[in-house]
């Protein structure tokens, strides 16, 4: 399973996420953070073949 790095919008702490296969992308998802609970999103993309990901707060 690929992961790739998120920083939560909420608490601003580093972790690794599941990755959707490249050919899945573009997608978002809900994802509660890690390190503190918090709600957001988590937009995926692909970059050059690889996926990355943005998380955002619900709000934003």
């Amino acid at each position: 399973m690929n992961t790739v790095p998120v920083t939560c919008p909420s608490c601003f702490e580093e972790f690794e996420v599941p990755a959707p296969f490249v050919t899945e992308t573009p997608c978002d998802v809900d994802y509660d953070c890690e390190v503190c609970c918090r709600p957001m999103r988590i937009s995926f993309d692909d970059e050059d073949g690889e996926v990355v990901g943005l998380a955002y707060g619900l709000n934003d």
